[in-house]
């Protein structure tokens, strides 16, 4: 919301009135899918599918907000996300892929 993650099962919708909102599907460019949907599929950092729009939210969050420096600062920042599949090796991988080509990848 504004360009900061918030867990949108916890606010409330008339808190987002008026506010910039981008979901899963806004972050394609047309066909072009963003880097970190790319990674996803490159990675197979899916299984069943449940938690994948807001592990890629966070995911991206992570990476614009500088928080993908490494494995264990990936595995901080994202730890209120639960895969049920147990696909967290994967996910960290597509991170580190795609903070890795936006350039975003920080010390932290």
């Amino acid at each position: 919301m504004d360009g900061m993650r918030v867990k949108s099962c916890l606010s409330l919708a008339a808190l987002a009135q008026g506010r910039e909102i981008t979901t899963i599907e806004g972050l394609a460019q047309g066909e072009e899918l963003h880097p970190l949907q790319a990674a996803f599929i490159e990675r197979d950092a899916f299984q069943c599918g449940y938690c994948t729009p807001g592990q890629i939210m966070s995911g991206v969050a992570c990476i614009s907000e500088g928080h993908a420096g490494s494995p264990q600062e990936i595995r901080e920042w994202m730890s209120g996300n639960l895969c049920r599949c147990g696909a967290y090796d994967h996910i960290v991988a597509a991170i580190q892929d795609a903070a890795s080509a936006s350039g975003s990848v920080r010390g932290g």
